[in-house]
C-alpha cells in the first residue's frame, strides 16, 4: 500500500482553504497512515499535529445511533415502536401543510403515522434543524445553564412537524430526539450510557459531550469559510451552536473528540463491532442491519446532496447503494458520516477498512472534499 497520493490530497486541501487537517486509516486491523497537514491554529502558525481536540459535529450521529442499537440488541425497543411510547410529548403532533389555494394548515398527525424509533433514526420524523423556532428558544432561555437534555426535546415536540412522518428524509434534530429515547430507556443521561457502551470499551479517553477545561486548552480554532470574501475566518464564541447547556447532550451533534479516538471507533465498526482490545460493543449483524439502506423509493429523491449521489440512508449512517452513480471504488454498503466542520467517516466492513478525516472549518467544503477522499483512498490500496 502506497498512501502517498493521501497524504499529497491532504496537503491540497491546506494549500486551497482548508485550513489544517488530520486523517488516519486502518486496514485489517492495522493502523496504516497517519497524516496531518497545514495549521491548527493560522494566526500563532501552529500546526495540526493530529491530537488536537475538535467539534465533531454531526460525526456524533453514528456513535449515539451505534449506542442506541446496543440497547436494540438487549430488547429493550423495537424499530417500530412509536415515539410516545417513550416521550409522551410525541403522543398529538401536528404537522404543517397547504391546501389547494397554498394557505398554510396546521393539521394533526394521523393516529397511524406516529413518528416511529425507525423515523429517528433515519431522518424521516418531520423533524428540521431550525433551533430559532419559539419553543425551542423558550426552553434554552428557561433552562440555562444547564439545559437537560429532555428539557428541550419536550420543546421540540410542541412545535409542528415539516410532513407527516415516514413521508419525506429531511436532515434534521432526529438524533437529538433519539438521544433522549436511549436517556429513556438506559435510565441515566445519553452522556453517560455512550461512555458506558461505547467511549469507555474503545478506549476513546479524548471524547466527550461538551468542552471540558482540559479539551478547551487543547482545542483547534475553529473557522469558517467566507464565499463572498474567499476567506478563512475565527469563528466567534464556542463555536458549536448545537451545544444549549451543560447537560444538554446532543444526539446528533455534541461530541468533542480527536481523530485517533474517532478512528478508533471507525476501525471498531469496520471490524464487525469487536475494538482492538477485542471486546465485542455491538454484533457484526447489528452493523449489517444499520448499513442497509432504509429510505422507501418516495424518500430517496430527498438524499440530493451532490456528495451523496449513490447512496441512500440506514440507520444513521450513509450508505452506497449505487457504485456507479457515485463514481465510487467502494463497494455497496460502504457507510459512514460527516460532521459540520470536514469531520468525514467511512467504514468498509467487507474489506476490514476505516477512514477518519477532520479538518476544523464551519462550510467546511464537503461537497469536494469528501469524494475525494473516499475515491483516493482506494486507489492506495494493493
Amino acid at each position: 500500500m502506497d498512501f502517498s497520493k493521501l497524504s499529497e490530497l491532504m496537503d491540497h486541501f491546506t494549500g486551497w482553504r482548508i485550513p489544517g487537517n488530520s486523517c488516519i486509516v486502518y486496514k485489517d486491523r492495522k493502523p496504516v497512515f497517519k497524516y496531518s497537514s497545514g495549521f491548527s491554529d493560522i494566526e500563532s502558525g501552529k500546526k495540526m499535529c493530529g491530537d488536537e481536540v475538535l467539534y465533531m459535529f454531526s460525526a456524533t450521529k453514528p456513535v449515539v445511533c451505534t449506542a442506541a442499537m446496543t440497547l436494540w440488541e438487549k430488547g429493550k425497543f423495537d424499530l417500530n415502536d412509536t415515539v410516545d411510547k417513550y416521550l409522551p410529548e410525541w403522543a398529538d403532533m401536528k404537522y404543517k401543510t397547504v391546501d389547494t389555494d397554498g394557505k398554510e394548515l396546521i393539521l394533526p398527525v394521523p393516529s397511524d403515522r406516529k413518528a416511529t424509533v425507525r423515523d429517528l433514526f433515519t431522518m424521516s420524523a418531520g423533524l428540521d434543524y431550525n433551533t430559532e423556532r419559539p419553543a425551542i428558544r423558550e426552553a434554552i432561555e428557561k433552562y440555562s445553564p444547564q439545559c437537560p437534555t429532555r428539557e428541550i426535546v419536550r420543546a421540540m415536540a410542541s412545535e409542528p412537524l415539516n410532513f407527516i412522518p415516514g413521508d419525506h428524509w429531511n436532515y434534521s434534530l432526529c438524533h437529538d430526539v433519539l438521544g433522549a429515547v436511549v436517556e429513556v430507556i438506559a435510565d441515566m443521561p445519553l452522556a453517560d450510557y455512550v461512555k458506558k457502551v461505547i467511549l469507555d470499551p474503545v478506549g476513546m479517553r479524548d471524547t466527550e459531550f461538551g468542552m471540558s477545561d482540559e479539551h478547551r486548552k487543547r482545542m483547534a480554532t475553529i473557522y469558517s469559510f467566507n464565499d463572498t470574501t474567499v476567506s478563512i475566518d475565527k469563528v466567534p464564541g464556542q463555536g458549536n451552536w448545537a451545544i444549549f447547556g451543560t447537560e444538554y447532550h446532543s444526539g446528533g451533534a455534541g461530541l468533542t473528540s480527536t481523530v485517533g479516538d474517532m478512528a478508533m471507533f471507525t476501525e471498531m465498526m469496520s471490524a464487525g463491532g469487536v475494538a482492538q482490545s477485542g471486546e465485542r460493543i455491538i454484533k457484526s449483524t447489528t452493523i449489517d442491519l444499520m448499513k442497509k439502506n432504509h429510505l422507501t423509493e418516495k424518500q430517496m429523491p430527498d438524499v440530493n446532496w451532490s456528495q451523496l449521489t449513490g447512496y441512500g440512508y440506514g440507520l444513521g449512517v450513509r450508505t452506497l447503494v449505487d457504485p456507479v452513480k457515485a463514481e465510487s471504488p467502494s463497494p455497496v454498503g460502504e457507510f459512514g458520516w460527516t460532521g459540520a466542520a470536514g469531520a468525514y467517516m467511512l467504514v468498509d466492513t467487507e474489506n476490514k477498512l476505516a477512514l477518519f478525516y477532520a479538518h476544523h472549518m464551519l462550510n467546511n467544503q464537503e461537497y469536494y472534499t469528501a469524494p475525494r477522499l473516499r475515491n483516493v483512498l482506494y486507489s492506495c490500496l494493493d
